[in-house]
C-alpha cells in the first residue's frame, strides 16, 4: 500500500515542481493548488505503538526528515 502511495506522491510532486495548472490523478483531471504541501507523520517507536511500520525507501526519499521534541521551558524562559 505504501509503495502505491509513493507513486501517487511522485505524480503530485512533479506537477507542483513543474507548476502545472492541472494533472491526471487516479484517472481524473484535477487542478493543482501550488500552495499545497504533503506531510508524513509517524508515531514514535516504543511501548504502546506496536502497529508502527517503517516507510519504504522510495517513499522516504521523497521527504525531508524532521525530529520534534518537547521544549525545555526553563531554558526558553532564561
Amino acid at each position: 500500500v505504501l509503495s502505491a502511495v509513493s507513486q501517487q506522491i511522485q505524480i503530485i510532486q512533479q506537477a507542483l515542481k513543474e507548476r502545472q495548472p492541472s494533472m491526471e490523478f487516479m484517472k481524473r483531471q484535477v487542478e493543482v493548488d501550488h500552495r499545497a504541501g504533503i506531510f508524513v507523520t509517524l508515531n514514535p517507536a516504543g511501548k504502546g505503538y506496536g502497529g508502527r511500520s517503517k516507510l519504504p525507501d522510495n517513499l522516504k526519499q521523497l521527504f525531508r526528515s524532521v525530529a520534534m521534541t518537547v521544549p525545555d521551558n526553563d531554558l526558553i524562559a532564561e
